[in-house]
């Protein structure tokens, strides 16, 4: 058995009010609390995310690590890995450090390969970090209402403590989908196509379901995945865009003999039909059996994002420390990833603990209120 036996978790001090933000950039505030399901944003201000992951990283057992795999997306550099600053120059090492960039997908990406390790090296220990700060130009207003900042570091290794994970019967599924992009004359701001955005991170993650199904139909045992897990857990830009999920994979489960229905992957080559498709996923949204099903599966792991924004490649692990902190020993977790351009990965996980608790909720209530002043400046002087 291989999984994870410590976590640490660092966000940034200092706390946007996304609230304050939309009305700023004349947006309707609603736009940001009942549209999207976010009310605050962590902004690394006075402080860089190479030590937002060290303070990650300080909180659980190192030293005795040989192998250390990083998934980010907040690299500027082409040629050296960005987490070289962190393992070598802020935590004084001499490992070389692993790094992956598949957007958002970079931080799964990664845990698997510290899986696979550890397997390979009779139950050895790697660590897995995701660190990230999205930020949007002013220009894509919207965009900017989804920010955040985390980092997560994980202790993978034999028999472990916290959670088991299924990390070689996975689902996966890519595909080249232009729907979200950082060239180098944009950096840090990406250019996203929001529509597209949008339709890839739902057709991935329901083609990465299918493939994960395939692979796994002793475990299913005729029941559906809806019925198996106790627990779901997504990538998540906002809390609404997981509502959408949830009921496309009840749509996906429920509903599946029904015929001549309108399919993500037309909306992917006419992005203009999906506000058509989404009437369909609005419906099920409303069903009570549906409301009921996403209270107790999915909506735990939201219990952050909402404080925190969209921290990319870190933001799957936040999801799953709000089912931890809910779950008791044995139940089943089904973990779904998302990156853009475009990718999906699906594993299953056994929780081997009961209400498990990190320090993060503390971090929350202890945030400091970022003026917009303050805001603007930390912007014009961003280098990331």
């Amino acid at each position: 058995m291989i999984g994870i036996s410590q976590i640490g978790v660092a966000i940034p001090e200092y706390f946007l009010s996304l609230e304050e933000l939309a009305k700023t950039r004349k947006i309707p505030p609603e736009y940001a609390t009942k549209g999207l399901g976010v009310f605050e944003s962590r902004i690394p201000y006075k402080i860089t995310i190479e030590e937002l992951a060290k303070r990650a990283l300080e909180k659980i057992n190192y030293k005795d690590v040989e192998r250390f795999y990083i998934g980010t997306e907040s690299d500027p550099d082409l040629s050296k890995p960005f987490s070289v600053k962190i393992i070598n120059q802020k935590l004084g090492l001499s490992k070389v450090p692993f790094q992956y960039k598949f957007a958002c997908l970079g931080g799964l990406q990664a845990l698997l390969s510290a899986c696979e390790y550890s397997f390979s090296h009779s139950g050895k220990p790697a660590v897995v970090l995701a660190v990230d700060r999205s930020i949007y130009s002013e220009k894509d207003k919207r965009a900017e209402i989804t920010q955040g900042c985390a980092a997560v570091a994980l202790r993978i290794e034999k028999s472990p403590s916290i959670l088991a994970l299924d990390f070689k019967n996975i689902g996966q599924f890519a595909s080249d989908i232009d729907d979200f992009k950082v060239p180098a004359f944009s950096f840090p701001f990406p250019i996203v196509n929001g529509e597209l955005t949008k339709i890839a991170f739902l057709e991935c993650q329901k083609k990465a379901l299918e493939n994960w199904k395939e692979n796994n139909k002793k475990f299913l045992k005729g029941k559906s995945v809806i019925e198996k897990f106790d627990y779901f857990i997504f990538h998540t830009p906002f809390p609404k865009m997981v509502e959408w999920l949830g009921a496309l994979f009840w749509r996906h489960e429920k509903l599946s003999n029904k015929k001549n229905r309108l399919k993500l992957q037309h909306c992917i080559k006419k992005p203009e039909l999906f506000k058509e498709y989404k009437k369909e996923i609005d419906k099920v949204r409303k069903l009570p059996e549906f409301q009921k099903f996403f209270a107790q599966k999915i909506k735990p792991s939201l219990k952050y994002h909402r404080f925190i924004g969209n921290s990319y490649t870190c933001s799957v692990f936040l999801a799953l420390l709000g089912v931890l902190e809910n779950t008791k020993k044995g139940k089943k977790i089904g973990i779904l990833g998302y990156g853009s351009g475009a990718g999906a990965i699906c594993l299953s996980a056994i929780s081997l603990i009961n209400n498990f608790k990190t320090d993060l909720e503390d971090q929350i209530k202890k945030g400091k209120k970022l003026t917009f002043k303050d805001y603007e400046n930390w912007r014009k002087k961003y280098v990331c």
